[in-house]
């Protein structure tokens, strides 16, 4: 048999608007796993984007695909296919992949199922708070304020920092395994998502399980159709108070804490299969096995190409905006203008 028949398919791909490697990496070594990744910004066949920038907006000729794990909502008019965590469905044009799906703690939840803590005297620590981003719902804060009146709780991220414990910036390397041992002394993790949408689920909770704490989540509404419900403490936002007090009886309880914290992860025991990575690489393959010229599904003509001008109109305002703003610039008028108009690239 010769060697050609094992090659992989060649797919060259572009990856812009990310807040980092993190990501992409995760990606790129997951299509590695079918495929010849070739990442390029020389046209490239297709270009994976996410929420932090406008430079896809670069690529006319690449198959545009939309990756996000925030709370927003893909736009068809500019991405011929999207991955994000909204419960949707639209014709072979989206796939549901919450970010969580790309983070080594999911695979380990999946292959466990459960939790196996031995007794409660293996968690030393009460509830830690792990943040960077203070820009978040209030209700965040104020649950940490509320239960803090109680009992001390640990922040070690960025935001409220309140301990000498230390782990890596979110984001920066392999900056998920040493939050997630650093939580493994706690009983319970404040998993507070950013903000609440159905179906935006993050790696807060896949993280707070992962180190065998109990969960208190707040955010998805729908977070019991993947998760075991009786796992985790699910805030209500209209009576916080509630889940204080159920959060300080567990505290004082060890076989009611050991009860949950040893509850399977998931509804009905096992990870939906719609939520694993080979899903998810079946996802890109269906994709991918299109023929480029019959791939996209933006529409480029008339409406479709006057929709995506007006965006690119509204996105070069907004640079010359935020560039105009700068000290350096303000008072040189026309000439700086003119200047900044001739460098936007899109």
């Amino acid at each position: 048999m010769e060697l050609a028949e094992f090659r992989k398919p060649l797919i060259r791909i572009a990856f812009t608007d990310f807040p980092g490697q993190t990501n992409p990496g995760f990606i790129t070594r997951l299509l590695s796993e079918r495929y010849d990744v070739h990442v390029t910004d020389r046209d490239p066949d297709y270009v994976i984007y996410s929420v932090f920038g406008h430079e896809f907006l670069r690529f006319d000729n690449a198959i545009r695909i939309f990756f996000t794990g925030e709370n927003v909502h893909p736009d068809f008019n500019l991405c011929d296919y999207a991955f994000s965590y909204d419960w949707l469905t639209f014709e072979d044009r989206h796939f549901r992949a919450p970010n969580f799906i790309l983070y080594d703690q999911w695979t380990d939840l999946v292959r466990r199922g459960s939790s196996k803590v031995p007794h409660a005297s293996a968690k030393t620590a009460f509830c830690n708070f792990i943040y960077s981003n203070g820009a978040g719902h209030p209700a965040r804060d104020r649950f940490f304020e509320l239960l803090t009146r109680h009992k001390p709780v640990e922040s070690f991220g960025a935001h409220r920092k309140n301990s000498a414990r230390t782990i890596g910036a979110a984001y920066d390397g392999d900056w998920s395994s040493p939050k997630v041992e650093a939580q493994r002394d706690f009983k319970f993790s404040i998993a507070f998502e950013n903000s609440s949408s159905s179906g935006y689920t993050t790696e807060k909770i896949v993280h707070a399980l992962a180190a065998d704490t109990v969960p208190i989540y707040w955010g998805d509404p729908t977070i019991a159709r993947v998760f075991n419900p009786d796992r985790f403490i699910h805030v209500d936002e209209a009576n916080m108070d509630e889940a204080v007090e159920r959060v300080i009886r567990l505290d004082a309880d060890d076989d009611a804490y050991l009860r949950m914290v040893n509850q399977p992860f998931f509804l009905g025991g096992e990870a939906p299969h719609e939520l694993t990575r080979e899903a998810l690489l079946d996802a890109f393959s269906a994709i991918f096995s299109r023929p480029l010229e019959t791939a996209g599904r933006r529409n480029p003509y008339f409406w479709g190409a006057k929709y995506e001008q007006r965006r690119r109109r509204e996105v070069k305002a907004g640079l010359l905006l935020d560039r105009l703003s700068r000290p350096a610039l303000l008072g040189r008028g026309k000439a700086a203008l003119k200047s900044l108009i001739g460098r936007s690239r899109i």
